[in-house]
């Protein structure tokens, strides 16, 4: 770590990824800051300390020459976005901000820098925080997942598939986490979209997105009737071999709303 866990004023904005107890008053905090990415601080819970909150950006001033540094100043930092104080996540955008801080904690390492991951995971807070309702977030956690994916190493062509030919609208295509996009028989595949759910086809690989879904995504364009439903399929099966076997418990919350 640098020394920007020196007690002089820090100017960046750290926000609270997780939190558990320790001890009878405190509390071991994951933090997410641009220049540490994610670390662990202590923070004393008091009157005059409040616990701190997740999605709020916060000033923070460290004392401790230890791994684990102590939180000895806090404040919320909305300097450089003053339109979204006093606003809250609430309703299923708040499971969805449990979900990015989930991908956080289980797909980074601790003390590495994670200044553009940082700064998408603040743009689409931002996002959340100022929706109408929260039926808009789809986009949103769409572009964070391949945001991610794309820092991990996982970044992959919606143009081309994995033998270099043009994406075709009216192709139907296989989906490789490792590899990409493959064209798939069109005399098998070549049918009306299943709503949503795909055909599980060899070696890992799942086959049935449509050509015109998969260049809507491409181009950002989220009104097409079926770019959410094969985003979002296409983004957990990206995911999974990332995460493992164990289950994401924010998935788990969205399942019960």
């Amino acid at each position: 770590m640098n020394d920007d866990f020196s007690g002089a004023s820090v100017k960046q904005s750290y926000y609270v990824l997780h939190r558990k107890p320790y001890r009878e008053s405190s509390q071991i905090l994951d933090l997410f800051c641009e220049k540490q990415g994610r670390f662990s601080a202590l923070y004393r819970v008091n009157k005059k300390n409040p616990p701190l909150q997740p999605f709020i950006p916060y000033q923070i001033q460290f004392s401790g020459r230890g791994n684990l540094k102590y939180c000895q100043y806090v404040e919320a930092n909305y300097s450089s976005f003053s339109e979204l104080k006093g606003h809250l996540l609430k309703g299923r955008n708040l499971y969805c901000g449990f979900y990015l801080n989930e991908l956080i904690m289980r797909l980074t390492w601790r003390d590495e820098p994670q200044a553009e991951l940082f700064k998408v995971y603040q743009q689409t807070l931002q996002g959340l925080l100022l929706l109408d309702n929260d039926e808009q977030s789809e986009p949103f956690l769409r572009r964070f997942e391949f945001h991610l994916l794309a820092i991990l190493g996982y970044q992959y062509n919606w143009q081309q598939d994995s033998d270099c030919r043009d994406i075709q609208a009216e192709q139907y295509y296989n989906f490789d986490p490792h590899a990409g996009f493959k064209a798939v028989n069109a005399g098998t595949y070549g049918r009306a979209y299943g709503g949503g759910v795909v055909t599980p086809a060899v070696s890992g690989r799942y086959a049935n997105f449509p050509g015109e879904a998969i260049l809507a995504i491409a181009a950002d364009d989220w009104g097409h009737s079926l770019s959410w439903q094969v985003a979002k399929q296409i983004a957990r099966l990206a995911l999974q071999p990332l995460l493992g076997d164990k289950p994401l418990a924010s998935r788990e919350l969205f399942q019960k709303i």
